[in-house]
């Protein structure tokens, strides 16, 4: 990725942050959650070298509009007060703050990415999404950043908490928003121009906003 980063870049990668808070909040509380929304979260975890930042996430806005909704929805001071969600907002920023321990621990990332290489190699013998892949990257955020404060406490259903295929990608969601906050950091993302900066970014998401195709949205069960 080139160095000249944009106000765009910042808001893509601020996008693939609160996208993968929404599908956590989703999984967790119905069980379900957008198909393409997950594989382009999962998938975001093995693209080692982006031609920028967008192609994190495969390259086509399309891929990027849940967190798109999401991220207008939270930070619209013109919306409605039910339409934002403390949830998503608690899991957005401890994501900001879990990366910046996880990334000023060199032996933390070095572990982590030698899981996502281990997954990465189950991908060729199972399938992209297969749920040992999953149990892998699970594994990559619960042995390096569950522990680490502040803990992310996911609230939501007991029978999907408790279902482990469930858990399972909750947690590797978890890890690719640690993903996604490090690429809004090194975009020039910070916590403090997130304050300074809403209208921009509320601005630039809504330039990214498309209507996608009709009876195009798949979701899939995870029980």
């Amino acid at each position: 990725m080139n160095q000249n980063y944009t106000d765009q870049d910042k808001t893509i990668a601020l996008i693939g942050i609160y996208q993968v808070a929404q599908q956590v909040f989703e999984l967790a509380t119905t069980g379900k959650t957008d198909t393409l929304a997950y594989e382009t979260s999962i998938n975001s975890l093995f693209c080692d070298n982006p031609k920028d930042t967008l192609d994190v996430f495969g390259g086509d806005v399309m891929n990027i509009q849940k967190g798109v909704t999401t991220l207008l929805g939270q930070m619209n001071s013109s919306q409605a007060a039910q339409i934002r969600n403390i949830e998503v907002t608690k899991y957005v920023l401890n994501l900001m703050i879990l990366e910046k321990k996880v990334s000023d621990s060199p032996e933390a990332l070095n572990k982590i990415f030698s899981v996502i290489e281990s997954a990465r190699s189950s991908r060729e013998h199972f399938g992209d999404f297969h749920e040992n892949v999953i149990a892998s990257l699970a594994r990559a955020y619960t042995e390096n950043i569950s522990s680490l404060s502040p803990r992310i406490m996911v609230n939501g259903a007991h029978g999907h908490l408790q279902n482990p295929l469930i858990a399972n990608k909750i947690r590797s969601l978890l890890l690719a928003g640690i993903r996604a906050s490090m690429l809004w950091r090194q975009v020039g993302g910070s916590r403090w121009g997130l304050l300074w900066s809403r209208k921009r970014y509320l601005r630039d998401a809504q330039t990214l906003s498309r209507t996608p195709p009709p009876s195009d949205s798949s979701y899939f069960n995870q029980d």
